[in-house]
């Protein structure tokens, strides 16, 4: 490694090593229950004394290797998660999200929590990564890091992208049709089962109808006009999401959603 890369670490990388870091504590407090009761800080300068030669070896081995895949997933990272988005779309359901306006099973408009979206996505840019022959000899932290990365510095342009661009989003086995209207930043919003509101980022998306749109995207920006002109005006004061369908424990909901 020249002076040049170690002056600039490579950024998966070092995401990888903050969650080496954190699953090395998770597994020290396992093999050292006495010490739980140990300050944040104690428990960080056990846990690396214990496991610095096991983490360094890792880091070591897992910059050399995605040093000479970074041009090549740099190149592609962001159509690989457009697809990703897509995907996550298809594989969800219009009941998994929160009506805005309207009624199941047809509402007018529903909304995700962006960081949810975001999450989601990056776990499944991750299993399409895994599947890929070009990234077979990179191991799964490796490679959930990579996903990461893509998701942390390109997720909201890509879903900024589909917003600018009217661009038609299908959601479950019937393939419902909405687009992207608007993301709105710290929306007052009830999470799981809270009594009290949480100021978080949400998605906004309009249903398009059924019949196929114009060259123009007609239908997709008659919706969006809709959204702003007429719906975001009525939405519910007791709007909630509680996203039992995505696979999200109850306790991690939260932090995931309000995470910044």
């Amino acid at each position: 490694m020249g002076p040049i890369s170690m002056l600039f670490g490579n950024p998966a990388v070092k995401i990888l090593e903050g969650n080496l870091w954190e699953d090395a504590r998770k597994r020290y407090l396992l093999e050292h229950p006495s010490d739980r009761n140990d300050d944040a800080k104690t428990i960080m300068r056990k846990t690396k004394d214990a496991y610095k030669d096991k983490v360094a070896a890792s880091l070591k081995e897992a910059d050399y290797k995605v040093r000479a895949k970074w041009r090549q997933f740099k190149h592609g990272m962001i159509a690989e998660l457009r697809m990703a988005l897509a995907t996550v779309f298809r594989m969800s359901e219009v009941d998994w999200y929160s009506v805005e306006i309207g009624r199941l099973p047809s509402p007018e408009a529903i909304a995700v929590p962006y960081q949810l979206l975001k999450h989601m996505t990056a776990a499944l840019l991750f299993r399409d990564l895994r599947k890929q022959i070009d990234f077979e000899d990179l191991d799964d932290p490796t490679l959930e890091a990579l996903a990461a990365y893509a998701a942390d510095q390109k997720f909201q342009e890509v879903l900024e992208g589909a917003r600018c661009h009217y661009e038609p989003i299908e959601i479950g086995e019937r393939r419902v049709r909405f687009v992207v209207t608007e993301i709105i930043e710290r929306d007052a919003y009830f999470v799981g089962e809270e009594n009290h509101h949480s100021l978080i980022d949400i998605v906004i998306l309009s249903s398009v109808g059924g019949s196929p749109s114009d060259g123009h995207k007609r239908n997709q920006k008659i919706a969006v006009k809709r959204w702003f002109d007429q719906d975001r005006k009525n939405r519910r004061n007791d709007r909630r999401f509680v996203g039992d369908d995505w696979e999200i424990e109850c306790e991690r909901l939260k932090p995931l959603v309000t995470a910044t």
